[in-house]
């Protein structure tokens, strides 16, 4: 294995995935001012990964080696000024308009010595592409993106194994085993790069576990929530704790949602219990605002079918990390759980689809509205091409908002095969669709490439292991 320093064995792992291959070159004396590429020489120095296409906005890590490939300090540039950005690290930045663009390592050591190689920034396509199964069928599980650019895939209710996504592979490799199959929970990034799994339920048991993966030294246990739950919501808070709120306190058909929240504290590895909010709710969405305040919005009050009501919110409320607290604010114009609340670039928050009490003949929304901090009120912002409940809301280097599969009839479960590219600015989508599956209850994760993994989920039945990557 070879040899590297510290400061660049954390960017060994290709985090942007391209169809195409860059070039290098190894120049002495001047340089290229303009985006020319300057003469060859002797690899003193090599600037890797070799990379294709990743999208405008999107993320690629790089680094310098010497010819027997030793990692050697360097300083990291973009030759165009219009090019993007690069830190210290070697961590690129694409820009926001397509193009070929050219990343340079100056050497640290050798003066005069430098490396080149070109990088592809493209748009979305609006298309999908298969890439490999995953190693075990999965719905209701977890994905989260990780700091060396892979996704861990985590329980589900056919498997308690771990797996890890590896873009420079297209592979899916083992990363573990729960101990016990944990769905309908939830992960969260820890400071650190750290994943906590919080909650879920096993069988008919709803759970009060909790379980940290870290890279490198797998699953850990630790201190148990204050309650069950499962189908609740958890928010990173801008200080690294986690909060918990709602969920579902077991399974049953009448069973109440709780009105509950709590904190985890990564310091100490233990819950606590925090303020309540005002309704008791489950399938809500939870979203951290710039402000470092919580949008809590919609959800429903129970499980229940026959003989009891079952409330389904409009209402919304602000939880303040440094009171405990929450307090109303903004009503959307339709009740509903089972939606998405995606953040913006501008601050605001998207909410679309859910499963709703409010249209007649149907109880799958197709509108969206927007949040607004500033006034703490929600608007109309138009409508998607199909109704949606149970989705997936990803958002886009390009600052639009991918709205992925999802049921078309609320717990009548007719999964959908069509995803839409909606653009806040316009108003309006793109629609596409699978060939290959419908589904809902799966995960979609924005690579740092800007590529979306689309994985699991069902089409009504068992959990399914077909992933596809959209780009």
């Amino acid at each position: 294995m070879k040899t590297r320093t510290n400061a660049s064995r954390s960017a060994l792992v290709l985090l942007g995935m391209g169809a195409g291959l860059a070039s290098f070159w190894a120049c002495g004396g001047g340089g290229s001012s303009s985006g020319t590429i300057g003469s060859p020489a002797p690899s003193t120095l090599k600037l890797l990964p070799a990379t294709g296409d990743i999208k405008v906005g999107g993320v690629l890590q790089v680094w310098a080696e010497d010819a027997q490939g030793h990692a050697i300090p360097a300083a990291f540039s973009v030759v165009e000024p219009q090019g993007g950005t690069v830190d210290a690290s070697g961590r690129y930045q694409a820009p926001a308009t397509a193009g070929t663009y050219h990343l340079r390592a100056t050497s640290s050591q050798v003066p005069g010595v430098f490396a080149e190689a070109s990088v592809k920034v493209s748009a979305y396509l609006t298309a999908l592409s298969q890439v490999a199964s995953t190693q075990f069928s999965r719905s209701d599980h977890s994905a989260t993106l990780l700091p060396d650019g892979s996704v861990l895939l985590a329980g589900g209710m056919e498997s308690s194994q771990l797996e890890r996504y590896l873009p420079a592979s297209g592979a899916f490799v083992p990363a573990g085993d729960l101990g016990t199959r944990r769905w309908a929970h939830q992960a969260s990034v820890l400071p650190g790069g750290g994943v906590l799994l919080t909650g879920g339920v096993y069988g008919v048991s709803v759970l009060a576990t909790a379980q940290v993966y870290e890279a490198g030294t797998g699953l850990r246990a630790v201190g148990a929530l204050t309650a069950t739950r499962m189908l609740h919501a958890a928010t990173e808070l801008a200080d690294g704790r986690i909060l918990l709120t709602g969920g579902l306190p077991a399974t049953g058909s009448d069973v109440y949602a709780t009105s509950t929240s709590e904190l985890f504290n990564p310091a100490t590895g233990g819950f606590t219990a925090s303020g309540a909010m005002a309704s008791p709710r489950t399938g809500h969405t939870a979203t951290r605002l710039p402000d470092g305040r919580i949008l809590i919005a919609g959800g429903r009050n129970s499980t229940c079918w026959y003989g009891c009501p079952e409330l389904t919110w409009a209402s919304a409320e602000l939880y303040d990390p440094a009171t405990g607290t929450f307090t109303p604010t903004g009503r959307m114009a339709q009740a509903r759980y089972g939606h998405t609340a995606t953040p913006l670039p501008d601050g605001r928050v998207l909410i679309t689809g859910g499963t709703t009490p409010d249209l007649p003949d149907t109880d799958v929304s197709s509108s969206v509205e927007i949040y607004d901090p500033a006034t703490g009120a929600f608007t109309a912002a138009g409508t998607m091409l199909r109704p949606r409940s149970h989705h997936t809301a990803t958002l886009l280097t390009d600052g639009r908002v991918l709205l992925a599969h999802g049921r078309t009839q609320g717990e009548g479960s007719l999964a959908s095969a069509t995803l839409e590219v909606f653009d806040p600015l316009l108003a309006r989508s793109t629609l596409l669709s699978s060939n290959l599956t419908t589904r809902y209850r799966h995960t979609a994760t924005r690579l740092l490439s800007g590529d979306v993994l689309l994985a699991g989920g069902t089409e009504g039945g068992g959990g399914i292991k077909l992933t596809e990557l959209f780009r």
